[in-house]
């Protein structure tokens, strides 16, 4: 059953935990919706969740005034059910960057999607979301992030992934849990989500000027620490593990 928690005034985090062969037992699944004169949701999820996701939407509005559904990258969990979403809101555009439409969304949709360009800010209404073009920033080369620049909540897709089920929002450390996750990937499956280099050093610093408040993470919890310090340690790590 998915779950929803308003993490920020009118952000609500709807969250479906999967048993999954990892240290933890499973891992979350998060989408976010942004409640505003034109709603938006932040990832779809997989085909698999929507029943429960749209039920878990249904609880907070009328999914059918959805205006916008945006997500980071082209993955099932991300915008698998972009167009189940796109059926029960028949006024809502796909959002995404420009290799996303040419590779993955303008085939797939079922509705043409609006191109977001670098630094592009959508008015939601007295929200304002600010998109960034993010090459391999969290991973795969149509990655796009979004920052919701009135709460300063950075929707981070699968930066700081962790594993479990963790509370809605956390302020204890998630670089630490990313890292272990990241390390059980590598060993386990051979695969990581974080195909860093230094091509990658400019979006980290973009992201870090922010100054973002809260991460509103893929996978765990939503964290309200420090995130400037975070995203800084998690690509010092990161780099560091490149040289060993």
């Amino acid at each position: 059953m998915a779950r929803i928690h308003e993490i920020a005034e009118g952000i609500y985090r709807i969250s479906t935990f999967l048993q999954a062969p990892t240290p933890n037992g499973g891992i979350t699944f998060n989408q976010y919706l942004i409640v505003d004169q034109e709603p938006l949701l932040w990832h779809t999820g997989s085909r698999g969740i929507f029943p429960e996701t749209i039920e878990a939407v249904r609880k907070v509005l009328d999914p059918s005034r959805l205006r916008y559904i945006s997500w980071s990258h082209w993955e099932a969990d991300e915008a698998g059910a972009l167009n189940e979403f796109l059926q029960a809101a028949p006024n809502a555009e796909p959002v995404c960057g420009l290799v996303g439409a040419i590779v993955n969304v303008g085939d797939f949709s079922s509705r043409r999607p609006r191109v977001v360009n670098d630094d592009e800010v959508l008015v939601l209404g007295r929200r304002r979301l600010r998109f960034l073009i993010t090459p391999h920033v969290p991973h795969n080369w149509d990655a796009i992030l979004a920052f919701e620049e009135t709460e300063g909540i950075l929707l981070a897709s699968d930066l700081f992934t962790h594993f479990g089920d963790p509370p809605p929002v956390v302020e204890s450390d998630v670089v630490g849990p990313s890292l272990a996750a990241d390390a059980f990937m590598r060993q386990e499956w051979r695969t990581t989500y974080y195909p860093i280099g230094p091509h990658t050093a400019r979006v980290f610093d973009r992201l870090e000027a922010l100054k973002p408040r809260v991460a509103a993470c893929m996978h765990g919890a939503a964290f309200a620490g420090d995130v400037v310090r975070a995203l800084r340690d998690l690509r010092s790590e990161l780099y560091r593990g490149l040289q060993t």
